[in-house]
C-alpha cells in the first residue's frame, strides 16, 4: 500500500521530467493523505512556479510557512515569486525574514540587492552584494552585479576587478564578459572590448545585444561594413528592435547606401510609428538623397511627437539652411539653444547661417559663444576668422585661423585663409608658406582618395 511519501516521490520524479501537471496531481494526493506535509506544499509551490502560476505558488509557500514558520528557504522562494509579480516591497520583506532566520543566506542577500538596484538604492545594493560574496565567495553572480554598481558609479577599475573575479570563478559567465567589455570600452580600450563581446558571442551565439555592442564599437572605429554585419545579425536574432534598425541605417548612411538606410528607418517607423529618433534618422537620409521636402516632413513630424527634441530642430535647420531658408533655419537653431543652452554646434551653425544672411555681428556673437563652450571648436574658430576678415581685422583673423590649425594640423581651409590674411597684411613669406602647405595637404588627400578607389 502506498503512503504519502511514496506519492510525494512520484510527484518529484514527474517534476524532474518537467511534467508539472501530473506532478501537481501527485502532490495533491500526498497532501490529502497528510494535511501537514510541508515538503509536498513546497514541491507543489515550485511546480506552480515553473508553470508561471505565481499567485498559486505563493498560496503554497504560505501553507509551508503556516506549518514551518522558521523555514528561511520558504521566505526566500516566496520573495522571489513576489519579485516576479513586481511586488518589490513584499519581496524585500521576505528576503529580510530569510536573512533574519539565516544570517548566512547568500542568495537572499543577492536577491535583496537586486531589488535595491532596481530601485536605484545603490549603496544598499552594494552592501547586499558584498554580503552575498562574503557568505558564498564561489558564486560569480554577486561579483558581476557589484561590478555593475561600480560601473554605474564610474569606478571602472573596481568594476573590472569584480568582473575578473567572476570570470575566475566561471570562465564561461557571458554576462561577466559582456559587462567587462562595456567597462573596457568606457575606459578607452575598444579592441579589448571587442574581444569580450566576441567571447560572449562564442558562449551565447544568440545574444543579439553582444552583436549590437560590438557593432557600436566597429561604427565608432569607422569599420562601417563590420558594423552593418553585426547589426544584421542582431536584427536576425531580434527583428523587433527598433534601435538596431536605426543604428544599421546610420551605418548604411556612412557607407553611402542611402536606399538601404531609408529601408531600415522605414521598418523602424513601421514597428514604432511614434519613434521620433527614427523619423529624424530617415529625414537625414532623405536629405542626403536630395529629398529635402520629405526630410522636412519627417523632422516636423518628430517635433510634433516631441517638442523638446533638439536633434529634430537641428536637423531640420540644416535642411532649411541648405535650401536658403535662412530665417527658418535660424529659428530652428534657436530652439535647439533654448532646449540646450550649452550646444556649441547649434551656436556655430546659427552663426554660419547668420553669415550667409549677411548678419556679421550676430554671426560673430554665435561663433564666440561656441568657442566659449568648446575651446577646441575648429569650425567656430575658422568661421569667426572669416568674419574678422570681412571686418578687415586681420590680426584677429590670423589668430583664429592659427587656433584652428593648432587643433587640426591638416585643416586645408584654415591654412588657405590664414595665407590670404597674411598676404593682405603684407607678410608675403609666411603667406606663401601657408598656401604651399595647403596645396601639399590637398595633394596628399587626393592621392589617398585615389588609392582608396
Amino acid at each position: 500500500m502506498f503512503d504519502e511519501t511514496d506519492v510525494f516521490r512520484r510527484g518529484v520524479d514527474l517534476q524532474e521530467k518537467s511534467n508539472y501537471d501530473e506532478a501537481i496531481t501527485a502532490f495533491d494526493e500526498a497532501i490529502k493523505l497528510n494535511k501537514r506535509y510541508v515538503e509536498a506544499y513546497y514541491a507543489r509551490a515550485n511546480a506552480y512556479e515553473a508553470k508561471g502560476q505565481h499567485e498559486t505558488a505563493i498560496e503554497n509557500y504560505n501553507e509551508v510557512l503556516a506549518f514551518a514558520p522558521n523555514e528561511a528557504a520558504a521566505y526566500y522562494n516566496r520573495g522571489c515569486t513576489y519579485s516576479k509579480l513586481g511586488d518589490l516591497a513584499q519581496a524585500v520583506a521576505d528576503y529580510n525574514e530569510a536573512i533574519e532566520l539565516d544570517p548566512k543566506y547568500a542568495k537572499a542577500y543577492f536577491n535583496r540587492g537586486t531589488v535595491h538596484y532596481k530601485e536605484k538604492r545603490f549603496e544598499e545594493a552594494m552592501a547586499d552584494y558584498s554580503a552575498a560574496i562574503e557568505n558564498d565567495p564561489k558564486d560569480a553572480d554577486p561579483f558581476v552585479s557589484r561590478g555593475l554598481i561600480h560601473a554605474v558609479s564610474g569606478n571602472y577599475d573596481r568594476a573590472i576587478a569584480d568582473y575578473d573575479r567572476a570570470i575566475e570563478i566561471d570562465s564561461e559567465h557571458a554576462k561577466a564578459h559582456g559587462n567587462r567589455g562595456n567597462a573596457l570600452d568606457k575606459m578607452g580600450d575598444p579592441d579589448k572590448a571587442i574581444e569580450e563581446y566576441t567571447r560572449v558571442i562564442e558562449l551565447k551565439p544568440n545574444d543579439a545585444k553582444a552583436f549590437s555592442n560590438r557593432a557600436i564599437i566597429y561604427f565608432r572605429m569607422g569599420s562601417y561594413g563590420r558594423a552593418v554585419t553585426d547589426y544584421t545579425e542582431a536584427i536576425r536574432l531580434n527583428p523587433k528592435n527598433v534601435k538596431t534598425y536605426c543604428s544599421r541605417g546610420v551605418a548604411y548612411t556612412k557607407r553611402h547606401e542611402t536606399d538601404k538606410a531609408i529601408a531600415d528607418f522605414d521598418e523602424a517607423i513601421r514597428l514604432e510609428p511614434k519613434n521620433a529618433e527614427a523619423l529624424v534618422c530617415r529625414g537625414t537620409a532623405r536629405a542626403a538623397k536630395g529629398d529635402r521636402e520629405g526630410a522636412v516632413e519627417d523632422h516636423t513630424e518628430a517635433i510634433k511627437l516631441d517638442s523638446e527634441y533638439g536633434r529634430a530642430y537641428y536637423s531640420r535647420g540644416l535642411v532649411y539652411a541648405a535650401d536658403g531658408h535662412f530665417d527658418r533655419a535660424i529659428a530652428d537653431y534657436t530652439e535647439v539653444i533654448r532646449i540646450n543652452p550649452n550646444d556649441a554646434n547649434a551656436f556655430c551653425h546659427r552663426g554660419v547661417t547668420y553669415t550667409k544672411k549677411g548678419a556679421a555681428d550676430e554671426a560673430m556673437k554665435d561663433f564666440t559663444e561656441a568657442i566659449r563652450l568648446d575651446s577646441d571648436y575648429v569650425k567656430a574658430y575658422y568661421n569667426r576668422g572669416l568674419i574678422y576678415m570681412i571686418k578687415n581685422d586681420l590680426d584677429k583673423a590670423i589668430t583664429d585661423f592659427s587656433h584652428a590649425i593648432r587643433v587640426d594640423r591638416n585643416n586645408v581651409r584654415a591654412y588657405q585663409s590664414r595665407g590670404l590674411a597674411l598676404e593682405k597684411r603684407g607678410d608675403v613669406q609666411r603667406a606663401k608658406g601657408d598656401i604651399a602647405r595647403a596645396k601639399k595637404l590637398t595633394a596628399a588627400k587626393n592621392a589617398t582618395a585615389e588609392t582608396a578607389v
